[in-house]
């Protein structure tokens, strides 16, 4: 019971991850799905056994800002779910994407609450604040697995429009306040999953122009270029210690290769191919690290 006590609720962000990874090699998603299951139920064993650590964790800015992911990763789950002929799987699935979507917009209003209109604080501000924000477009990609196509716009026009704020905000903060401790240097790569969780929201929810794509696109691959190397640099060259923050190298590289994906479904260029084969290797690579890393951790 010590790992489930011992758990990190930023184990989430690799949860995503993992089912994310489900969407890329579908012929393996069942195996995806099982690991993926298996750590939500840690999770909620922790918030059933350990009950006051897990809010006592939840009650900090950055545990907080990054348990986004659990909600999100629970829309996500929902779409494993509704295929399984199971009784009430359907409607099982339905509650779970439901519950989700409520979760991250208490999460938001929480948030926003207790950190953004009361003890702001620019030094606070993390990458993981776009986990708050545009995490609620995960309901927009869902939504067509439970024939909600039509209200996807909306959960994509949120994140968007959240996007804009944040990403100047965000971007201020690390700009001039460029002293961050080891434990939250990883969260920078988040900066590859903003714009691509915004695409994969954006051909699953609206009617797809092709100039606003392609400029979301290239914008989405500059961030990841400049994530990537930010990877590189904390894992290779300066060799971080594990920290549980390591999951910010799981769910924006996955991300990224879903968009790179449906960037070359809708312009049928090669070379997106190729970078979507050469994104999801990345991707595959960075989850199985974390997660070995994270399975080390628990059990020492």
């Amino acid at each position: 019971m010590n790992i489930i006590k011992n758990l990190p609720l930023a184990i989430t962000g690799l949860i995503l991850a993992i089912l994310s990874l489900g969407k890329i090699f579908a012929d393996f998603s069942a195996i995806f799905f099982i690991i993926g299951s298996i750590l939500i139920f840690m999770v909620l064993l922790k918030l059933v056994f350990h009950f006051n650590d897990f809010f006592n964790e939840l009650n900090n800015l950055i545990p907080l800002s990054t348990f986004g992911t659990f909600s999100m990763a629970l829309m996500l789950w929902s779409t494993y779910l509704k295929p399984l002929f199971l009784p009430l799987s359907q409607d099982i699935a339905f509650v779970i994407w439901i519950l989700g979507i409520i979760i991250h917009l208490s999460i938001i209003l929480f948030f926003t609450n207790n950190y953004v209109l009361n003890n702001f604080n620019i030094e606070d501000v993390y990458a993981t604040w776009w986990i708050v924000y545009i995490g609620i477009t995960m309901a927009a990609i869902t939504a067509p697995a439970h024939g909600l196509s039509k209200y996807g716009f909306i959960f994509f026009g949120i994140g968007f429009i959240l996007m804009i704020p944040t990403l100047v905000l965000v971007s201020y903060r690390y700009i001039n306040f460029k002293q961050i401790d080891d434990q939250n240097k990883p969260f920078i790569c988040i900066y590859a999953a903003i714009l691509s969780i915004l695409i994969v929201g954006y051909v699953n929810a609206m009617t797809i122009n092709g100039t606003f794509l392609s400029i979301i696109y290239i914008g989405a691959v500059i961030f990841y270029i400049f994530a990537i190397i930010q990877a590189f640099k904390f894992i290779i060259i300066e060799r971080l210690k594990f920290m549980p923050s390591f999951s910010a190298f799981t769910f924006p590289f996955v991300i990224s290769a879903i968009a790179t994906g449906e960037a070359y479904k809708f312009f049928g260029l090669d070379i997106l191919n190729y970078l979507f084969y050469i994104q999801a290797f990345i991707a595959l690579i960075l989850v199985i690290f974390v997660l070995y890393n994270y399975l080390k951790f628990l059990m020492n």
